[in-house]
């Protein structure tokens, strides 16, 4: 466990927020991020201030802060498990469930946040299919709640792990120990990049806004929720294959899509579980042309060695090879 995991698991522990726990040593939310990802090492008062307030010792906190991870078998190991009508990944950090009931017309998702094994609700989408109407929960870091409904009341609940024992383990991974060593687009070319730039957690929850996206094994599962003046709900996982100019991101498994009056044209689009979808037809392409008609898929518009901007529906997505908000970078 590296210093940062340990002072993540004291303040998850004792169910804090980043900007909560930064007041308790004065200090910032943005100094606390730091020092759980190990971008910065506290001053050894407020090492000693933390032993205090969380009744342990120094000791417990700088020892058990050094990393032990040398051996497999003491790694805590993430995974992507799945049976008919639940699918969950969990990372150190992170977990997402998405599930339907036994008819498939409700379709729920579930964003749980903390370290290894005490990860607590910080959002929740339940989506009528019928009605195309999504209710929905959630709390950002700074301890703001956004909800439409009642389920704000099941914000904080913990993390059931006890429901992964009945699941199929489709993939194990394991967060990276060391600095993560990104290859360039000069050294690697796009392919490779969009691949292994976002092979990781990304996540920020802040200012009414959640996203979350654990990208592993080729699929993409997030969790977006971004209110505003108006609820654009977006949950499920997708597969995404890169390709000769981007990448193709058009099968989508498992999707909740919610817009507060459904003028977007896509705001009454979902699949369930268990869906059967075409095979995903992906672009052929000749000297850099695509010749594949009216295929959707993410077009490099520019890049640098470390940036790579692409076409999204209209829009513009850039990836970074070094993601200020990637909390977790998975071993290849």
């Amino acid at each position: 466990m590296t210093l940062g995991n340990r002072i993540l698991e004291l303040r998850a522990q004792a169910g804090l927020s980043q900007e909560e726990f930064g007041e308790r040593f004065d200090t910032t939310r943005q100094t606390v991020s730091k020092w759980e990802l190990g971008l910065a090492v506290p001053e050894l008062s407020k090492i000693v201030a933390m032993a205090r307030m969380f009744g342990v010792t120094t000791d417990s906190i700088i020892s058990d802060g050094i990393s032990t991870f040398d051996s497999e078998f003491d790694r805590f190991a993430c995974g992507v498990y799945k049976k008919r009508d639940l699918v969950a990944v969990e990372t150190e950090r992170v977990a997402i469930t998405y599930e339907q009931d036994a008819d498939g017309n409700i379709l729920t998702s579930r964003l749980y946040v903390g370290f290894e094994k005490n990860k607590r609700l910080r959002g929740i989408v339940s989506f009528d299919v019928g009605k195309k109407r999504a209710l929905y929960a959630y709390s950002d870091d700074g301890g703001r709640v956004e909800a439409n409904s009642s389920l704000s009341e099941a914000l904080g609940e913990s993390f059931d792990r006890s429901v992964l024992d009945g699941m199929q383990r489709k993939e194990t991974f394991f967060v990276s120990r060391g600095k993560a060593v990104l290859p360039t687009v000069s050294e690697a070319g796009f392919r490779t990049c969009l691949s292994s730039w976002r092979r990781g957690t990304r996540y920020y929850c802040r200012e009414g806004i959640i996203f979350a996206t654990v990208y592993v094994g080729g699929v993409d599962h997030f969790f977006h929720m971004v209110p505003w003046n108006h609820e654009n709900i977006y949950c499920g996982f997708v597969e995404v294959v890169p390709i000769e100019l981007g990448s193709c991101t058009g099968r989508q498994q498992y999707r909740i899509r919610n817009w507060d009056d459904n003028s977007d044209k896509f705001a009454e689009s979902f699949s369930r579980l268990n869906d059967e979808l075409p095979p995903l037809r992906l672009p052929s392409f000749e000297n850099g042309i695509d010749f594949s008609g009216d295929s959707k898929f993410e077009r490099v518009l520019r890049f640098t060695d470390d940036r790579i901007t692409v076409s999204n529906c209209g829009d513009e997505l850039t990836y970074y090879r070094h993601d200020p908000d990637m909390i977790e970078y998975f071993d290849a």
